[in-house]
C-alpha cells in the first residue's frame, strides 16, 4: 500500500524549498485536482499557514510560469500597439476612400449639368438585360 505523503514524514521548515520533491507536488495536485482552499490543505497536511503559497510560487517559478506569462505580456503590449497602428491606417484610408466618393459624386453632377445628360440611375428603374 503507498504510503501517505505527510508533513511529518518530511519534517516541518518554515522554508517551502525544504519540503520533499514529492510532498510539494503532492500539495499542488491536492490544490488543483480537489479544488480545495489553501488554508484546508495546510491544515490537512499539517504545515504552517501560509506555507503552501510559497510552495505554489516556487514550484511555479521552477516551471518557468513567471517568465513565460511576462513574454505573454509584452506581447499583448504589441499586439495592442500593433492594432492601434492598424486602426490609425484603416481610418486614413476611410477618410482617403470618402475624399474619392465626394470628388467622383462632384464630377457626376458636373457632367450632368454640363451635357443634360442622366448617369445616375433612378430609384425603381429596372436594369435592361
Amino acid at each position: 500500500m503507498k504510503e501517505e505523503l505527510k508533513s511529518e514524514n518530511f519534517g516541518k521548515y518554515k522554508n517551502s524549498q525544504n519540503y520533499h520533491q514529492a510532498f510539494r507536488i503532492k500539495l499542488i495536485d491536492d490544490l488543483v485536482s480537489n479544488q480545495e482552499s489553501l488554508s484546508f490543505i495546510e491544515r490537512k497536511h499539517g504545515i504552517p499557514s501560509g506555507s503552501l503559497g510559497h510552495i505554489k510560487r516556487d514550484i511555479l517559478t521552477e516551471l518557468g510560469y513567471y517568465r513565460i506569462l511576462d513574454k505573454m505580456k509584452k506581447g499583448q503590449k504589441e499586439e495592442g500597439s500593433n492594432a492601434e497602428k492598424e486602426v490609425e491606417a484603416l481610418k486614413k484610408a476611410l477618410e482617403l476612400a470618402t475624399m474619392k466618393v465626394a470628388a467622383l459624386e462632384t464630377l457626376i453632377d458636373v457632367a450632368e449639368d454640363r451635357h443634360n445628360i442622366d448617369i445616375r440611375k433612378k430609384t425603381g428603374s429596372k436594369q435592361s438585360k
